[in-house]
């Protein structure tokens, strides 16, 4: 993979870098306090943030400080998703809080369903909200922390330890109540939306007999669903990538 969207990465970051002071020279962005540095691994298919903190003498040695699975399925939107966690990254290390005073957790809305009735993301998150209601504080609260919804992120850490508690407690009417959803949104959303479907539902099953059973009863005769599942989940637990989204 060539870094076509390094570009992307640290163009996400510039506004934080500008805001604080930093300025870069050969690839090293520096204020008075950190020095960043941002790369893409070939070899571990990785983008590396590098940080240091710069001595009295303007010495420093730059260490690794996070990393992000980046494989050539993905495009230059999941880039931007790379800048907005590192640069969460660098603000833990610098003490700056998170939450921005116009990003207050009362200013930031819920998603609703889209005007024209077609099923996406942002109908599908709406959904488990309601199914979930306290999933709806946890959104707010990551919106807030990254300055954008990554939802893949947000429903492997949230959504799927949900989703295996339901099936392993096993309630008929809850378990119905939450795979009608995914019944429906299976059939009327679009391709993202399906995806994500049986990637949670997936991810929920992982090294678990039980859950993945109730999961198959819950999908009852639809069939292309549950292989659709069932031939995701050794997916899940193969895929560098997905398995660091969906599996907390």
């Amino acid at each position: 993979m060539d870094n076509r969207y390094l570009e992307n990465v640290i163009q996400e970051m510039e506004p934080f870098f500008k805001e604080n002071g930093f300025k870069e020279t050969d690839g090293v962005y520096k204020n008075d306090k950190k020095a960043v540095a941002v790369e893409y691994s070939d070899e571990r298919q990785m983008y590396l943030l590098k940080t240091a903190d710069i001595q009295e003498d303007g010495s420093f040695e730059l260490t690794e400080a996070s990393c992000w699975l980046f494989d050539d399925s993905q495009n230059a939107k999941d880039a931007v998703a790379v800048g907005i966690d590192f640069v969460s990254t660098i603000k833990s290390q610098l003490g700056i809080k998170q939450i921005r005073a116009n990003t207050a957790l009362n200013a930031i809305d819920l998603p609703t369903a889209t005007k024209d009735g077609s099923y996406n993301i942002t109908a599908f998150t709406k959904k488990m909200l309601d199914v979930f209601p306290a999933l709806k504080d946890e959104y707010k609260a990551h919106v807030a922390h990254y300055g954008n919804f990554l939802y893949l992120n947000f429903f492997g850490e949230k959504l799927v330890p949900l989703i295996k508690a339901v099936l392993l407690e096993n309630n008929k009417k809850n378990v119905k109540k939450l795979f009608d959803v995914f019944q429906n949104a299976y059939l009327q959303g679009d391709r993202d939306t399906v995806n994500v479907i049986v990637a949670v539902v997936a991810a929920a099953c992982v090294k678990d007999d039980a859950v993945k059973a109730n999961a198959v009863a819950a999908l009852g005769d639809n069939k292309h669903f549950i292989d659709s599942v069932t031939e995701f989940i050794p997916i899940v637990s193969s895929n560098k990538k997905l398995s660091a989204s969906l599996l907390k």
